[in-house]
């Protein structure tokens, strides 16, 4: 038989029992359906977790932690360790003046403004420039006797000539307890990109016992992933903190402390020789955190939470299958002397088998269809209703782009699970679809013809 031939009584034979077929699509499209939005769920989580993980920081980066155990610090011999092994792109080695300093800093005239707990931390001139710092204006300090302070170090000066608790100026909205949003932030005091600022240390007695003039060169945009100052703090060139730390200490009449690092940040060449870099530096005796290890814990958590959920909804189409495999079984009952006919017309047994193939292979890919474009509409409703239950009924994102494009979504079907939807419910039909094939090869032409 030529293949128009096969297709049209492929489809006659299926329009002839317009109600079993109707049943059995059904099947399929509920399969097909459940397997791909329980699929989609585990991919919309998995997406979420990834914009995440994004938001964090750099994912070819590694935090070195001191290792309190063995009294393992942050120095230089480790720094030339970790630069020995492959793959390392450059280290970030962030100083500060350490437990023995409580810093202060002030500005304006006659040094109104005071940030009683200032945080100061410092790094070489080619770390500054590499370490991934933005700028809200001015630039990073290049020079001596020059710093940058953070995005909201401005809001932590208190004005002296102000009674306490009218003295700052917060960029804090109250009622929500949430930052404003950056046009609707308050002026603070003082503008100090360009002025100078004071740093010192206080004794034992509250009064300043030293103290540095610096100029403000630029403010940098927050970002805690990178360094904590970057919010309120101040950050100056490690040559400027050695040399302010030693004569801070002479002025406390301190022991000079042995020069270390409050925190290690090693970047890769590449994500793929994280988990190799990361892996060297434990055996030197370290702890590591980075993020593309909690990525790694992440994805695997995602696969078994998507491997189960595609579990559930293949229940489903097991169940669809096993009705195709029904109908195709009562079909062959029912025609048993239509075989027995085309094969007394010397139809080639292959045809025939082709034949029932065809229509069990019909019926998957025709539910598998239906089943992806029902499941494109259970997971817009699915998203829907997320949305609205996460906001309360507060402010939302527009409704089209929450469901096309937004990271939040708990339901996302790429192109590939559509489709994979579409060609497993057809593969499932002609696995289904073998058997019956296959006895109704095997039926005797005479039989069949004594058949009424």
């Amino acid at each position: 038989m030529s293949i128009r031939d096969t297709l049209s009584m492929c489809f006659g034979n299926l329009m002839r029992r317009k109600g079993r077929t109707f049943l059995s699509v059904l099947g399929v499209v509920i399969g097909c359906a459940s397997i791909v939005c329980m699929m989609s769920i585990g991919v919309g989580i998995n997406n979420s977790q990834q914009a995440w993980l994004d938001e964090m920081g750099d994912l070819t980066s590694i935090d070195v932690l001191e290792n309190y155990n063995t009294g393992q610090k942050l120095d230089d011999d480790l720094i030339d360790s970790i630069k020995s092994i492959p793959h390392v792109k450059f280290i970030a080695a962030k100083q500060t003046l350490g437990d023995q300093l409580s810093p202060t800093v002030s500005a304006g005239s006659g040094g109104r403004y005071i940030s009683e707990y200032a945080s100061v931390a410092a790094y070489d001139s080619e770390t500054l420039q590499n370490l991934g710092l933005q700028l809200k204006d001015g630039s990073l300090p290049e020079t001596k006797g020059s710093v940058a302070i953070g995005e909201m170090f401005e809001y932590s000066l208190k004005d002296s000539r102000r009674p306490e608790g009218k003295n700052m100026i917060s960029y804090y909205d109250e009622s929500t307890y949430e930052p404003y949003p950056e046009e609707e932030r308050p002026d603070p005091y003082v503008k100090l990109t360009g002025d100078k600022i004071e740093i010192g240390v206080l004794d034992e007695y509250g009064k300043t016992a030293y103290s540095e003039e610096f100029r403000v060169t630029g403010r940098v945009k927050q970002d805690y992933n990178i360094c904590y100052e970057s919010d309120s703090g101040v950050i100056m060139q490690s040559s400027d903190l050695a040399a302010f730390r030693t004569a801070a200490e002479k002025a406390l009449n301190l022991k000079r402390s042995k020069p270390s690092y409050s925190e290690l940040k090693v970047f890769c060449d590449g994500l793929d020789n994280v988990s190799g870099v990361e892996e060297e530096i434990k055996t030197l005796g370290y702890e590591t955190n980075s993020m593309n290890s909690m990525r790694e814990s992440t994805q695997e958590e995602m696969n078994t939470i998507q491997l189960a959920l595609g579990g559930i909804g293949a229940v489903s189409l097991i169940v669809a299958a096993i009705g195709i495999m029904n109908t195709m079984i009562m079909s062959v009952s029912e025609r048993t002397k239509e075989i027995g006919i085309m094969k007394a017309l010397g139809c080639y047994v292959a045809d025939i088998r082709k034949l029932f193939l065809l229509e069990a292979a019909s019926i998957g890919m025709i539910g598998g269809i239906l089943g992806s474009v029902f499941s494109l509409a259970v997971s817009v409703l699915i998203n829907i209703i997320y949305m609205f239950s996460q906001n309360g009924g507060g402010e939302t994102e527009p409704l089209l782009q929450y469901i096309t494009s937004s990271p939040e979504r708990i339901s996302v079907i790429p192109v590939w699970l559509f489709l994979l939807g579409m060609i497993f419910s057809m593969l499932i039909g002609l696995v289904s679809g073998a058997y019956p094939a296959m006895k109704a090869v095997k039926i005797s032409p005479l039989e069949a013809m004594k058949n009424e």
